[in-house]
């Protein structure tokens, strides 16, 4: 289905924002009548606004955006491309600049507090600006780890004509042997690969003597190598690639790298053409009336949640995901934590990717991206074919032509459903027990028959962990325990990356 057009074509879209651009079909007397928002229009002009403006619906372009972090620091760029794309759809592009939080950046610090609440504040922030200025559509980036469910949040709350794009993740770091910053690192070539997890994991070798203070500054160097989130499956790729299996981003965007490997900061013809499809897409889907609650279903949700399962995906898709059901008007009986369990073990590991494996998203986007993984569970019988996308089609339509992953020929970054990397059931778990008598997540990674007894030793915060680890005090057959780093005791529920990785790069 296909609906739309450019120029002047789009003047039949404009809906919503008759209401502040006023509506030349009302009496002057009505409300939003074209005489009673005369004052409206002259403000826009002041911006800029010619008359033909006034006849063309408004889009959001929503760019949670800082030039301190390398995850959306391209956000400008992409918005003003977007909106470039917009116009000459015939469309009006309204900006909306949001606050962002890294996660990479303020790992470790009590600054992660405000983490999970930046996606509420990067939600309703996108909402204020939308509904503020009654947009007719909205396209929203998606970049660091809060900021991809955070683009969804508001269109599922508001059911709006829309969809999201994901900036991209980076390149792995290349570690060549030689130099540290200003030389020996960057993307590409054969060095050893690394990501934030690998430089995360040094810091725990460094504390240890397993490398010296030279080689974790060489690390630190070459671990991340321009824009782009993080290159390896954690939160953020994980929610882009669920993102995009839930049908609320175009096939195969989720894993096209936002840098080059000889420009680690431009924004690339490849991104450049997900924004232009993007535009294109929105345009057909305020003509067909598509709005986000027609493809934020229950299926859809369980279609994301399978292919989180099936990548090897972050814990967090979890808080993610029910936030996203949520502001879709969901109930948890119709689609909650258990649903998670369900699903995904059905669902085999069948990504070989980082944090567990050797290769990272970009590899995966060389292999065909999340349309072949989609494609390998939809012939399982693992997703629902029937669900709708942004492309006005079902997801069985969006396939049709995507290879399997057997049709790749010899390659070992994806596993074929059949044979795969870890059989289900050994990956996300639900649990409960006298611990958590509400529930539990636990991660395998691919990991079979885990079984530990050991003494707890117990830490009331982060920082007091973290330095038993690095002092040695922890010992391998321990069990680390860290409480009061919920959303309430911390509060913010910050993630326990530091305290993890240094125990990983100990060895332990």
């Amino acid at each position: 289905r296909t609906a739309g057009g450019g120029g002047g074509g789009t003047s039949g879209l404009k809906k919503q924002s008759y209401k502040i651009t006023g509506d030349p079909h009302c009496p002057d007397g009505a409300p939003n009548s074209a005489v009673k928002m005369t004052c409206s229009r002259s403000n826009f002009r002041a911006a800029g606004w010619k008359e033909e403006d006034f006849r063309k619906p408004i889009v959001t372009i929503a760019a949670p955006y800082s030039n301190s972090m390398p995850c959306n620091n391209q956000f400008r760029d992409l918005a003003d491309i977007l909106a470039e794309e917009i116009e000459r759809l015939g469309g009006k592009a309204h900006l909306a600049i949001t606050p962002v939080i890294s996660d990479g950046q303020t790992q470790g610090t009590k600054a992660m507090r405000y983490s999970l609440v930046s996606r509420e504040v990067i939600t309703d922030c996108i909402e204020l600006m939308h509904e503020g200025y009654c947009a007719d559509a909205i396209i929203s980036l998606g970049g660091c780890d809060k900021s991809v469910p955070a683009a969804v949040m508001p269109l599922a709350r508001q059911d709006l004509v829309g969809l999201s794009l994901f900036g991209g993740p980076a390149l792995p770091g290349q570690l060549h042997g030689e130099g540290a910053c200003g030389g020996g690192g960057g993307a590409g070539g054969s060095g050893r690969a690394l990501d934030p997890g690998k430089v995360m994991e040094a810091i725990g070798a460094y504390g240890q003597g397993i490398i010296d203070l030279e080689e974790l500054h060489k690390i630190e160097c070459a671990g991340l190598p321009g824009s782009g989130s993080c290159s390896a499956m954690f939160t953020a790729c994980t929610m882009a690639s669920a993102v995009e299996a839930m049908g609320m981003a175009l096939p195969g965007t989720a894993s096209h790298p936002a840098m080059a490997p000889n420009d680690p900061r431009s924004v690339t013809e490849q991104k450049r053409a997900d924004c232009a499809a993007t535009a294109e897409a929105l345009l057909n889907l305020m003509g067909l009336n598509i709005s986000a609650r027609k493809i934020i279903t229950k299926e859809s949700l369980e279609n994301a949640v399978a292919v989180v399962y099936a990548v090897g995906g972050s814990t967090n898709a979890v808080l993610h995901l029910l936030a996203i059901a949520h502001e879709a008007g969901i109930p948890p009986e119709h689609f909650g934590i258990e649903d998670f369990h369900r699903v995904g073990q059905r669902v085999p590991l069948i990504a070989n990717v980082s944090p567990h494996g050797p290769y990272h998203m970009s590899d995966l986007d060389r292999m065909g991206g999340i349309p072949v993984v989609m494609r390998e569970l939809l012939d399982a019988g693992l997703i629902h074919g029937n669900c709708l996308t942004v492309t006005g089609k079902t997801v069985a339509e969006n396939l049709a032509n995507t290879p399997s992953v057997a049709a790749l020929g010899q390659q070992d970054v994806l596993f074929p459903v059949g044979k795969p990397l870890s059989p289900a059931g050994n990956h996300i778990l639900v649990l409960r027990g006298n611990l958590a008598p509400e529930s539990a997540v636990c991660k395998l990674s691919g990991k079979r028959d885990v079984e530990l007894t050991g003494p707890a030793r117990c830490f009331d915060d982060e920082d007091a962990a973290f330095q038993a680890i690095m002092a040695g005090e922890i010992k391998k057959g321990d069990v680390l325990v860290i409480r009061y780093e919920g959303p309430k005791g911390a509060p913010g529920m910050p993630e326990m990356l530091s305290p993890g990785a240094a125990l990983v790069g100990a060895g332990l």
